[in-house]
Parts: C-alpha cells; sequence; structure tokens
C-alpha cells in the first residue's frame, strides 16, 4: 500500500511539473484532476468553449489562479456562467472561471458595492489592474453550480488576448489529462437532397444505430448527404466528450473533412449550420453545407458535402471520427442507388413561403405579417404560415392563433412578426401582448410593441397569438408576517404571473434597496450585516410584469 501511495504521489508531483513547464498551475488541488466536458462539444446550440473540471461532485473547491495576473472583470448572473471571474496573465491571455459559488472576501466585497451601485444584482464590472492582482496558485474564490450549470464543478476557458478567442488548451498540452480512447460513432443518418429549384428539400431515409454492426446495403436517392452522432471518452472519465474531426469516403475519395479547432464567439452562431436539427437527443454533425455558413473555411467539401451517385452499382462508404489526441475510429457503409427514393417539392404550399437565405421574406395573411430578414436563415427553405386556431376572446385568444416556421430550426436574426389587435377592447389595449406557445403547450411573453394599430415583435420560429394581462402578480412571503429569522437572514417571496409574467421587482427593507434576485418563480432575498441588526424590520415587495401591472406586500421580519 505504502509503495502504491509512493507512486500515486510521484504522478501527482510529475503531472503539477507537467503543467509548470508550460507556465501553467493547476486550477485546483483535486488530483487526479478528471474533466466532464472538452472544448468543442456540440451543445444543441453552441460549441463548449472550455473545459469543464469535475469537482467531486461538491461545490466550495478552492480556486487557483493559473498564472500570475490581475483580475480584470468579475461578472454575476442568475444564468449563463453565473458568478465568474476573469484573470489577466502578463503572457496576453485571459482564463475565465464560471459557476463559481463564491467570490474571495476582497473580491465579494467589491461585487456587493458594485451591486448595492447599479441597485442590480445581475452585474458585469472591470477593476482597476492594480485592484486585484493574483500570484500563481493564489486562491480567489471556490467552486460551485451557479448558473445555467447542470452540477457542481468548474468551467474553465483560456482566451488569447485581443480577439477573445477561446482555445482548446487540452489539446496543445497545456495539461497532462490521458486520452487514448477513440470516439465512439452511435448513429448515422442518411438523408435524401433535391435542389433542382431555388428551395433545397430534403428528406430523412434512415437512421443507424449501431452503424460498426450493420451489414446491409443501405438504399440512397441519387444526392444524399450523411449525418453523424459521434462522441469521445477520456481514459479516467465517464462523461461524453467532444470529436475534433470527421471525415467522410466514398469510394477511398474524400468527400467531406471538417475540424473543429478554436471556434471565435462571433462564429458560434453558425453551429446550426453544421447540425441536423430537428433530431431527437444529441446532434448530429451533417456533410451538408447550408450557403449561410460563415464556418466554411473550416470544412473541406466536394459538392457542398452532398454526395451524387450517378450509377446503381455498389459504392463504398466510410467515415471517420477523431478526437484532439488523434484517436480515431470509422464505420463503413455500402451505399447504392434506388431511384425510387425521390425528394419532390411540396405540392400542397398553401400557407408557407418560398423563403431564399439572401433576399427578405414577407408575407402577410389574416392580420398577420411577417418578415425574415436576408442572411437569417442557413439555407432556403419553405417556411409555414399557418393558421392553426381562430380567435377566441372567450378564452383569452384576441387573435388568431400562428405557427410561423419550425420551431427547431435556427434563425440567425429574429424575425419580425406583426399581430392584429382590433378584437381587442379599447380599455384592454394597453394590457395586450403577443403570446408565445412552447413545446408543452405553456404560455409565454413574446413581446408588446405597438406598431400600425397592432402589436409587434422580434422572435424565433414559433406559435403566437395575441392576449392580454390585466392581473398584477401574485406575491406570497415564504415567512410569515413577524417572523424571527437565522443568522443568515436570508428568505425568499414567491412571485406568480399567469399571464405575461413578472417584469421588474423591488424589495426595500426599513425603506432602504436590498440585494435580491428573481429566479424559479421566488424572489431570493440577502439581506447582509447592514441590515442584519437586532428587532423588528419592514419588509415592502413590489412585482411588475410585463403588461405594467403591479401588486406589493408588507411583511415584519425580526432579526
Amino acid at each position: 500500500m505504502k509503495r502504491l501511495l509512493s507512486i500515486l504521489s510521484l504522478l501527482c508531483l510529475c503531472a503539477v511539473a507537467f503543467a509548470q513547464k508550460y507556465g501553467y498551475g493547476w486550477p485546483m488541488d483535486l488530483q487526479p484532476a478528471s474533466l466532464s466536458s472538452t472544448y468543442g462539444e456540440l451543445r444543441r446550440n453552441h460549441f463548449h468553449a472550455g473545459l469543464d473540471w469535475r469537482t467531486g461532485g461538491r461545490s466550495g473547491v478552492p480556486l487557483h489562479a493559473i498564472k500570475e495576473g490581475y483580475v480584470c472583470r468579475v461578472s454575476v448572473s442568475p444564468t449563463g456562467y453565473g458568478n465568474a471571474v476573469y484573470i489577466q496573465h502578463p503572457d496576453g491571455t485571459m482564463s475565465v472561471y464560471g459557476h463559481m459559488e463564491r467570490f474571495r472576501g476582497d473580491i465579494a466585497a467589491a461585487v456587493k458595492e458594485e451591486q448595492y451601485r447599479q441597485k442590480c444584482f445581475k452585474v458585469v464590472f472591470e477593476p482597476d489592474p492594480s485592484r486585484f492582482p493574483l500570484e500563481k496558485g493564489e486562491v480567489f474564490g471556490w467552486s460551485g453550480n451557479t448558473g445555467s450549470s447542470g452540477g457542481p464543478h468548474l468551467h474553465m476557458e483560456i482566451r488569447k488576448d485581443g480577439d477573445n478567442l477561446p482555445v482548446n488548451y487540452l489539446s496543445d498540452g497545456t495539461y497532462p489529462i490521458k486520452d487514448t480512447r477513440p470516439p465512439v460513432i452511435s448513429r448515422v443518418g442518411f438523408y435524401a437532397f433535391e435542389d433542382s429549384s431555388a428551395i433545397p428539400v430534403v428528406r430523412r431515409l434512415g437512421m443507424i444505430s449501431s452503424p460498426e454492426k450493420y451489414k446491409g446495403t443501405v438504399q440512397v436517392s441519387s444526392k444524399f448527404y450523411v449525418a453523424v452522432d459521434a462522441t469521445d471518452r477520456l481514459d479516467d472519465a465517464s462523461g461524453k466528450m467532444a470529436v475534433e474531426r470527421y471525415r467522410v469516403y466514398l469510394d477511398s475519395e474524400k468527400v467531406f473533412d471538417f475540424q473543429v479547432g478554436d471556434v471565435p464567439y462571433s462564429e458560434g452562431r453558425y453551429y446550426s449550420c453544421l447540425v441536423q436539427q430537428g433530431e431527437s437527443g444529441h446532434d448530429l454533425l451533417k456533410t451538408w453545407c447550408p450557403p449561410n455558413n460563415g464556418l466554411l473555411y473550416k470544412i473541406d467539401a466536394v459538392d457542398d458535402g452532398i454526395i451524387t451517385l450517378e450509377d446503381d452499382a455498389v459504392h463504398a462508404l466510410k467515415i471517420v471520427v477523431a478526437d484532439c489526441f488523434g484517436n480515431a475510429s470509422s464505420c463503413s457503409f455500402q451505399v447504392k442507388r434506388d431511384a425510387s427514393l425521390r425528394v419532390y417539392e411540396p405540392s400542397d404550399t398553401v400557407g408557407k413561403v418560398a423563403a431564399l437565405w439572401y433576399a427578405p421574406t414577407i408575407y402577410s395573411r389574416d392580420g398577420m405579417t411577417m418578415m425574415i430578414e436576408p442572411a437569417s436563415l442557413n439555407a432556403s427553405a419553405y417556411v409555414a404560415c399557418e393558421k392553426v386556431a381562430k380567435s377566441s376572446p372567450s378564452t383569452g385568444r384576441y387573435s388568431d392563433t400562428w405557427r410561423i416556421g419550425d420551431e427547431d430550426v435556427y434563425l440567425q436574426n429574429r424575425l419580425r412578426l406583426r399581430l392584429d389587435t382590433s378584437l381587442v377592447p379599447d380599455d384592454l389595449k394597453d394590457k395586450a401582448y403577443i403570446a408565445g406557445v412552447d413545446k408543452k403547450g405553456g404560455q409565454y411573453y413574446a413581446g408588446n410593441t405597438v406598431v400600425d394599430g397592432g402589436l409587434q415583435t422580434s422572435c424565433r420560429f414559433g406559435t403566437y397569438f395575441v392576449a392580454v394581462d390585466n392581473t398584477a402578480p401574485t406575491l406570497s412571503p415564504r415567512v410569515q408576517d413577524g417572523s424571527s429569522l437565522p443568522a443568515s437572514g436570508r428568505f425568499s417571496i414567491e412571485a406568480a404571473d399567469s399571464g405575461s409574467g413578472v417584469d421588474q421587482f423591488d424589495v426595500q427593507m426599513d425603506g432602504e434597496w436590498i440585494l435580491s434576485q428573481y429566479v424559479g418563480g421566488r424572489i431570493q432575498v440577502y439581506p447582509d450585516e447592514r441590515h442584519r441588526t437586532g428587532g423588528r424590520h419592514t419588509v415592502f415587495v413590489s412585482a411588475t410584469d410585463h403588461c405594467g401591472n403591479t401588486s406589493s406586500v408588507e411583511f415584519k421580519v425580526i432579526y
């Protein structure tokens, strides 16, 4: 046992020495280090821009500056990176640490000062470089689970200075994370493609699971493309990691090659051009390259990734995927053209608009006007503009209900939607708004800008109608009037609004603004030392929804 412990200690020291060779220390003292996600992972609507370091399923692990530098930015938000620190280093790089539980005392005090100055929980500020200098290894905070985080971990990025480019610091050997395992290809989809008109049409031919075991011949159309679902594995981690490179060969000739590399934030929005949208589960990377794709410089593709078979012979199709360490795996298929597998343009185009990706698209019908700006679509497409329900003021729908496009399809620029409000009574006009319908049938606020006797909003594809909200939010303190509070002093108020939703809120104690945030339908209140004095205190809470309806509640608390 002593020998085993000595070996493990030696390995840890070697790992630290390796990181120091490149000038970087470890962000945490947890060894052996382990990752739950790597750079470039496909995340439904973006590329993962850093590494997710495991923290043993707990918060509160001390975080160390990986290099000397200074705190150049601090941000606090209920979403995104939550509590985050940005450290500028002398070599021009910046390290970013997200989802932190809390900041070091002096940094936390500066954050609170800024929150009270702005009277807002969500803040971003840039301290003077001399305010928080850091030595390599110095603790500046503790790991957590704040923001848009699915569990305790540390999200860490290294960015190049100037262009703010997040880089894959795993592939360049910054940290000795072991990976000798090749990626796994779990699914391959085949899609018929037709572009004889200005509007390309796609139809899924089939989805093959466990492709390495498939022995049959895949029947395809004359023109088709493939989409690949693949993930990587590290030696000492069970999570699904990112694939770095995808290649496709037809009869040994390369027809598609994409390598993730480093992805600037400005280009992350083109993620949707690379994946097969509308598929359930993990996104599949497709070979077809739509024209409105800012990542084409990373792709080497023949005929925009569309594979054409000009005969009825059997052809060999091979897919190769690799991780950032060069570990690769592949699967092979026999494909054969079937002339009966054709894609026809929709014969019923009623209520559908032929939208060209490079031109504006405007469509009006029965009190609805929709406009899509140029370069909003990844490719030209038929966009549904379908009336799915008639107006019914008695049930709260003051216009027809419209389904605009496919809500699973991403728009580079939001469309503009205008709906008629002629059915809204004059005394309720200022309480009308455009409501969206989510996939579960729920309702949400989508906008209420008054334009030419109607309402207009910028929105994504989805389902919309005009609703009215003349009911104020309901406020329900989770402490009884006159209750004694614990030493932390924290308490919350339920804030519910079944119509347009809570837009603004304010909490005051003894007439002074107090730090609070609205999350999950609840206002969380964070009194500090200046409030937690002995005796009774008066709390006043107000909330306003998106249609201007306001409610308030007042109660006493005791410390």
